[in-house]
């Protein structure tokens, strides 16, 4: 399969479909280009207790990749053809991270 943009998500859409104001602790920076990353800082001062990226993806045949760290670990990766099911993910993410501290 060969990377493409054709069906990566409109940056811009991406970036204002996205939770503005996240949960409380979480941290919201916008990277340009349709990347936003969310982090809930970690006490060690090295790695974020938790982090989620999102951007469009270019590099596989989706819209939205997301990608999420837990302490300086990845803790996995998804793909979503579809802009809201990734904002829903999203949101579903950060809420869950403050459920299971």
């Amino acid at each position: 399969m060969q990377p493409t943009t054709e069906t990566a998500a409109d940056p811009d859409r991406l970036e204002r479909r996205l939770p503005a104001d996240p949960p409380a602790g979480w941290q919201r920076t916008d990277a340009g280009g349709g990347i936003v990353e969310y982090r809930l800082p970690g006490d060690d001062g090295v790695c974020a207790a938790a982090k989620v990226t999102v951007r469009p993806d270019v590099v596989d045949s989706a819209a939205v990749r997301i990608e999420r760290k837990k302490g300086c670990q990845t803790a996995g990766r998804s793909t979503y053809d579809d802009l809201e099911a990734a904002v829903d993910a999203v949101e579903t993410t950060l809420h869950r991270a403050l459920e299971n501290e």
